[in-house]
């Protein structure tokens, strides 16, 4: 059974002439018989009942007009559907982001888009930067804002600009007239970061053991937006990345340069190597690579 088929089904039995059918479809006489002809021998038996004078439906036939009708009216919602979201007039776009990338870039980013793109809805999914890699991988999200992975032939990677930490002390502590402090200082002191796995956590403990030291971790969490309010409770320092350093509590906490900062690690999208990404996904990606790229020309 096919769309065309079914079109003539309604249109002969809205008018029971051939002539005039023919005339709506744009067909012979001839091609539209055909057509109900093979209709009805799908469906196995007589939709019409036609003589010299005139044609009338059976009572098969009849029964079959709504579920008809449905189907037709069902084909063309999506249709109309799938080529607004081609047009980009409508759709929800599913990204997988690390927690501070979600409060540090993509509110902006998200703003500017829909600006061109109002009627596109986003699906925010705040995980780990591991588990992102790995639903990216497994086909859950198309598009994801995580830390570089290491090399993987399954995943492509476009970095957006590249991260380094801040210490977080509060406003009382010892180092917070500081202009700058070591990570062997900072390291000494103890410590509140995130839970494992982490690769924020993972490179503070990699800190701690090249200044032969043992994390002394007094408070774990989930989010990054978290530490700080421990933190301002004197129970302990941090390390944050520093795009995330406009939604630190400052009045109660002090922000301090890292003086042997020698991370830099990039941060950008991160997709499946040859897989075929919806249009909404791959406007979004080339909005944000684009945005980016203009930033960091003007830095």
């Amino acid at each position: 059974m096919t769309l065309k088929q079914l079109k003539a089904f309604l249109i002969l039995a809205r008018t029971l002439n051939y002539a005039n059918a023919s005339n709506d479809l744009c067909i012979s006489q001839s091609a539209l018989s055909l057509s109900i002809k093979s209709l009805e021998e799908e469906l196995g038996g007589k939709l019409f009942k036609r003589n010299t004078r005139r044609v009338e439906m059976t009572l098969e036939g009849e029964s079959l007009i709504p579920f008809a009708k449905k189907l037709l009216a069902n084909w063309e919602d999506m249709e109309k559907d799938v080529k607004q979201r081609f047009k980009l007039n409508r759709g929800i776009l599913n990204i997988a982001s690390m927690p501070f990338t979600t409060h540090a870039i993509l509110p902006e980013a998200i703003h500017r888009f829909l600006k061109d793109h109002p009627n596109i809805s986003f699906s925010i999914h705040d995980i780990p930067n591991e588990k992102i890699i790995e639903n990216i991988q497994e086909g859950i999200f198309e598009l994801g804002i995580c830390f570089e992975p290491i090399l993987n032939d399954q995943l492509e990677f476009k970095p957006l600009f590249h991260e380094d930490f801040l210490a977080l002390v509060p406003n009382d502590h010892a180092l917070a007239e500081r202009t700058s402090v070591t990570w062997k200082e900072l390291c000494s002191n103890p410590f509140i970061t995130l839970q494992n796995p982490s690769i924020i956590r993972h490179i503070i403990e990699q800190k701690c053991y090249k200044n032969d030291l043992v994390l002394d971790l007094k408070v774990e969490c989930h989010q990054i937006s978290s530490l700080s309010h421990f933190v301002a409770y004197g129970m302990g320092v941090s390390a944050i990345p520093r795009h995330f350093q406009n939604f630190i509590d400052k009045e109660h906490n002090v922000l301090i340069e890292i003086e042997d900062g020698d991370v830099d690690m990039p941060v950008g999208l991160v997709y499946k190597k040859d897989f075929p990404m919806s249009n909404i996904s791959a406007q979004f990606k080339n909005a944000l690579c684009e945005y980016y790229s203009n930033i960091n020309h003007i830095k």
